[in-house]
């Protein structure tokens, strides 16, 4: 049985600038995922990130399902800006399109400016093959 999934670009807002004056919006490979732990799961949107190296998400979320965050293994990793970001570590599971599979993934207070969290190397790409799609504005996932 081969597990195959596809999902659209997810529009986000984007402020115009001198270099792109009449963007207002910006196209991302955002998915729908729930995050699990234990007995409880909550929805959640994930961009698939390619260029990440690890699975994050925010802690706020983390704790809706349960989990102590800061009982989680430290691993530092830099933001967008550069700035050093505290992640904790723990064992979930996310499920994709109704497949579930455990990932390892660090949740971090800092991330609050992420409208989203991110479906990074380790925890995602190491169990799917990713093809991305700009032009069509589409993402497709194969489980390995």
């Amino acid at each position: 049985m081969s597990v195959h999934f596809k999902f659209d670009y997810r529009k986000f807002p984007s402020n115009p600038s001198e270099a792109f004056p009449q963007r207002h919006s910006a196209n991302r490979p955002v998915i729908p995922i729930t995050l699990i732990s234990g007995s409880s799961s909550i929805k959640y949107l994930a961009l698939i990130d390619s260029g990440a190296d690890l699975c994050v998400f925010h802690a706020e979320i983390g704790e809706q399902i349960g989990i102590d965050i800061e009982s989680g293994k430290k691993q530092e990793f830099n933001g967008i800006a550069g700035e050093k970001m505290p992640a904790f570590f723990h064992h979930i599971e996310i499920e994709v399109g109704g497949y579930r599979l455990p990932c390892y993934a660090g949740f971090c207070r800092e991330l609050t400016k992420m409208p989203y969290g991110i479906l990074g190397q380790q925890g995602f790409f190491d169990a799917f093959y990713v093809t991305f799609d700009y032009n069509k504005e589409k993402v497709e996932l194969k489980l390995k």
